[in-house]
């Protein structure tokens, strides 16, 4: 069964651009486009890993990792924060379920192996 991955990033390019590459290497990938449907998303697909912007219309990255560590379920979905901002990564340290921080532009090599350490892969 392929593990599956959840992306929320407003930018569509950013969102294609990620999902071909992790579509290419073996992850069933969807998507959402708004902080406000990021929870709702999250609930019914169930992802293995939630690749999450930091800037997203509706909510914010570090709103919704703070509704999901409040959740019994989605407290230990791992995430992946990215953004352009690099110095918003402080707002993520108190999260045991932030594994990594990528900042924009994407290095995708090192992205992929981010992810594959996320995952457990």
């Amino acid at each position: 069964m392929k593990k599956r991955i959840l992306i929320v990033e407003d930018e569509i390019s950013i969102v294609e651009l990620l999902r071909l590459v992790l579509m290419r290497e073996g992850y069933e990938v969807y998507t959402c486009q708004s902080g406000r449907d990021a929870i709702s998303t999250m609930k019914a697909v169930h992802p293995h890993l939630v690749i999450l912007d930091v800037m997203l219309p509706g909510m914010d990255g570090s709103s919704i990792v703070r509704v999901m560590s409040e959740d019994d379920i989605l407290c230990s979905t791992p995430v992946i924060v990215t953004s352009a901002l690099v110095e918003s990564q402080k707002l993520f340290a108190a999260y045991p379920q932030v594994k990594a921080f990528c900042s924009k532009p994407f290095a995708l090599k090192e992205f992929v192996i981010e992810v594959k350490a996320a995952i457990g892969d």
